[in-house]
């Protein structure tokens, strides 16, 4: 990992400082946007920015004809999400705060005077193998044979499993149950849909194979979002109306399979059938 540094945006012209964040993002032709650089595959930097929240960010700024810049803060040191929050996006210093959970961050949203836009997408435990001839077995039929599953610390992964009868161990993270599972200690993995961007990253190699006998289950479930600042409507509404777009014309889903993620509509309260990545 390169380091990183916490950064302004560049300069506003005093005529646009007053005014609402869509009409200011629209004069100077740029817009800010505000990620942890060590949260792949959502946003992260190494030799340079990537992630689907920066490629979705930096797609919608091009097909506008805007510039994008990315502001760097570290969600996970002290203070977390409530200082993040305080010092970046509550001052003004970006106009997005990407790559967050729709489920984890309520209080500190508030505190903030933010909320969520619309989720992109929604996010899901996975039940997954580099096995294709366990693609089309039934949990039934990997209980009964004995079958080693990878689950993760922390999560309900392990009580589900346990539950099913399946036979299983836990890791520290679903990285690591990936790999676990590249060394063959584990045949099948569950772990979120975001993480097979690791399996990519790590083995691109070796397919992933998704068991699809395992339903998302309704408590495994979040939505990938974004945050603006409560005030900007305009901003809301905007962002909100370009990620359906990409979502409808099937753009958001052939980003999301570039990193090996299969794309799950946002969930509501039912869970919604998965859709492979091609």
């Amino acid at each position: 990992m390169s380091g990183y540094r916490e950064v302004a945006p560049s300069a506003v012209p005093e005529e646009l400082r007053d005014a609402d964040a869509l009409t200011r993002i629209r004069a100077v032709r740029r817009i800010s946007a505000c990620g942890d650089p060590y949260a792949f595959p959502s946003t992260e930097i190494t030799d340079e920015a990537r992630g689907y929240d920066v490629d979705l960010m930096r797609r919608i700024a091009a097909d506008a004809g805007w510039e994008t810049q990315l502001v760097w803060v570290n969600t996970v040191n002290r203070g977390g999400l409530n200082r993040a929050f305080r010092t970046t996006i509550g001052k003004g210093v970006c106009d997005v705060f990407l790559g967050l959970g729709s489920g984890g961050a309520t209080e500190a949203l508030k505190k903030s005077r933010l909320t969520l836009i619309k989720p992109t997408f929604g996010v899901g435990y996975v039940l997954v193998t580099f096995d294709p001839a366990l693609e089309d077995r039934t949990l039934a039929d990997l209980a009964k044979a004995g079958t080693p599953i990878g689950a993760t610390y922390f999560s309900p992964t392990g009580n589900l499993l346990e539950a099913e009868g399946l036979k299983h161990e836990s890791f520290p993270e679903a990285r690591r149950a990936i790999q676990a599972m590249a060394e063959g200690r584990v045949a099948a993995v569950l772990i979120p849909s975001t993480s097979l961007a690791d399996a990519k990253r790590d083995f691109p190699q070796r397919p992933v194979h998704l068991i699809a006998s395992y339903e998302p289950r309704d408590a495994f479930n979040w939505n990938n979002a974004w945050a603006v600042q409560e005030k900007e409507t305009q901003l809301r509404a905007f962002l909100e109306e370009r990620l359906a777009a990409l979502a409808a014309s099937g753009e958001l889903q052939a980003l999301l399979d570039r990193y090996g993620i299969p794309y799950l509509p946002p969930f509501s309260v039912a869970a919604e059938r998965i859709v492979a990545p091609k």
